[in-house]
């Protein structure tokens, strides 16, 4: 065992107080969070004179197993599951009192409740925290899972996301109103069919970012993988007269401590070599002759990026003529190193579905009619949102709704009741 996964174990050990219990294993995995690369040390523990079921397809731990998981580098734990009636040290007995657990979460996470992270969802035994700024929310962010028994002991902690103190961000007052954003409100008015009963018209207003100058702002994803933007249509002369196989799903390899202690960034940020796109290129080109042999021309490669151990590969329609052919793609999974042919998705089956239903089209006193019903149910909430252009987030107003318009009857009801 090497020496870093042993002192990790220690510490976990010495943490936890974990005296009962017996190290069963553990295994590092490598996470992309942002444009960093970000890894985890999870381990299991098994309640001593308790016993492993080895099965045909796998092995059962015992009730009672604990299972740890924690960022090698900070030493925060991001999973903490009992998997059973269990009593461990620094884990208080009964987390149903809101004063404990927050006291509890804020040691564990080392976050401020209010600075940091805030509650969004919560019911006897769920509760659900997101990552803020100062109260206010950041998109996207770090979530926080705690699950509770019955009787109020722990039941899981599961952290994921960037943690908090580490965002960039451009603070600022929010003077923002709806009024301010009138016009562009009623261009997030969005058609919906509903089945209560039957297939039913309803609107509501579209989730949608507005900065402070009155703008749409798209969320950045968080995730800088290695991605090639292309328009390569593909054409061939002939039928093909080859069978293709397709090569099994792999694993990828195993994360090591030496990784660890290396830091080796995550192969998905591994830029792609003109040499590997032209490669990719070609064997794309021979699959979908292959599949799609009548087709030449009428396939576009749009983009290829990394989904470790594959090149992803994803193709649209090169002169799309119906709301189907515009919104189908077909992804290509390639081992990354033989360009063998791994699986191919084609989505036009959940398109076609989509295209059967037709949203009506509105005359401009119609939408005046539903935007002035929503208007009093339409919520603008401060939300600081990652812009990728300024690498932090800004300050912007979340236009939302809970409600929908009935076109067929003049009501305004709540989503939830649709």
């Amino acid at each position: 065992m090497h020496i870093i996964t042993t002192q990790l174990i220690e510490f976990i050990l010495e943490k936890y107080q974990l005296n009962d219990y017996i190290f069963y294993e553990s295994s590092y995995a490598r996470h992309k969070i942002n444009d960093q690369t970000v890894y985890s040390f999870e381990t299991f523990w098994i309640p001593r004179g308790a016993s492993v079921i080895e099965e045909e397809d796998g092995t059962m731990l015992p009730e009672g197993t604990v299972q740890i998981t924690i960022d090698p580098v900070t030493k925060r734990t991001t999973t903490l599951s009992l998997h059973g009636p269990n009593s461990i040290h620094s884990v208080p007995d009964d987390l149903r009192d809101s004063t404990t657990r927050m006291a509890w979460i804020e040691s564990e996470t080392d976050m401020i409740h209010g600075t940091h992270f805030m509650l969004e969802e919560e019911n006897d035994t769920f509760f659900s925290y997101v990552s803020c700024h100062e109260g206010i929310r950041l998109s996207p962010g770090c979530f926080i899972h705690l699950t509770l028994t019955e009787n109020g002991q722990l039941d899981e902690l599961f952290l994921y996301g960037p943690h908090p103190s580490d965002h960039h961000v451009n603070q600022e007052p929010f003077a923002l109103t709806l009024e301010d954003i009138d016009s562009l409100a009623k261009q997030q008015i969005k058609w919906f069919s509903y089945t209560k009963p039957g297939h039913q018209d309803a609107h509501t207003v579209v989730e949608t970012f507005v900065t402070q100058e009155g703008s749409i702002l798209v969320p950045s994803k968080l995730d800088f993988t290695s991605s090639l933007d292309r328009n390569d249509i593909l054409t061939w002369a002939n039928s093909s007269t080859s069978i293709l196989k397709r090569h099994p799903f792999q694993s990828a390899a195993s994360v090591t401590a030496e990784d660890v202690i290396m830091q080796t960034e995550h192969p998905d940020f591994h830029p792609i070599s003109q040499e590997t796109v032209n490669a990719c290129r070609n064997a794309i080109q021979k699959i979908v002759q292959n599949v799609y042999p009548s087709e030449s021309g009428q396939w576009m490669i749009r983009h290829i990026y990394r989904q470790h151990p594959y090149l992803a590969v994803k193709l649209s329609r090169a002169h799309p003529t119906s709301y189907v052919d515009q919104q189908r793609r077909v992804t290509i999974l390639l081992d990354e190193k033989t360009l063998d042919w791994i699986s191919l998705t084609d989505d036009q089956e959940l398109h076609t579905a989509l295209a059967s239903v037709t949203p009506p089209e509105l005359e401009d006193h119609q939408q005046d009619i539903i935007f002035n019903a929503l208007r009093p149910y339409l919520l603008l909430t401060p939300r600081y949102v990652f812009a990728a252009s300024k690498g932090q987030y800004v300050l912007c107003g979340l236009l939302d709704s809970n409600h929908a318009y009935l076109p067929a009857t003049n009501e305004v009801v709540l989503m939830r009741d649709l």
